[in-house]
């Protein structure tokens, strides 16, 4: 993830750290340890499909799009990013895990999850009352994370 993307996570408050310490042996501090965790995106419940957000540079925004970018721009993009999942069959409602498909007859949404991770999904309306059930025991430094999917879109800023 660039930094750039990072650090405007940080702006936003959608960082998550964890601090832990080494042991403390014959009077010597060990490291301490910081690890931060930026927004993920999740393609399904399923542990392999949680990704790195996407970042609107690749996907045709300005070099300069985060210095004026807001949540709700970012969740649009996102929003967009997903769309294209959906369109390419690869996206599951979170709670039933069914692929969504742009045309069903069971609508769906994209969710911004703020506990206990910060992370958007997809989940059918029917089954967001249970959202909850499903996030329940997830812990945000034990997701394991891998880049997200280049789509060929552009959206203009």
């Amino acid at each position: 993830m660039r930094n750039e993307l990072l650090s405007w996570f940080a702006r936003e408050g959608l960082l998550l750290t964890s601090t832990t310490t080494g042991a403390y042996t014959d009077g010597v501090d060990d490291e301490i340890k910081v690890v931060v965790k930026a927004p993920l995106v999740a393609l399904s419940r399923a542990d392999s499909d949680f990704r790195e957000c996407p970042d609107p540079i690749d996907f045709g925004y300005p070099v300069d799009c985060l210095d004026y970018m807001l949540l709700d721009d970012m969740h649009q993009f996102v929003l967009s990013w997903f769309e294209q999942a959906v369109q390419v069959r690869m996206a599951h409602c979170f709670v039933c895990n069914k692929v969504l498909d742009l045309g069903e007859e069971h609508p769906w949404d994209a969710v911004f999850v703020s506990d206990p991770l910060y992370c958007w999904l997809l989940v059918h309306f029917d089954c967001k009352r249970y959202l909850n059930r499903d996030l329940r025991g997830r812990h945000p430094f034990e997701t394991g994370v891998t880049s997200s999917e280049y789509f060929d879109f552009h959206l203009d800023p």
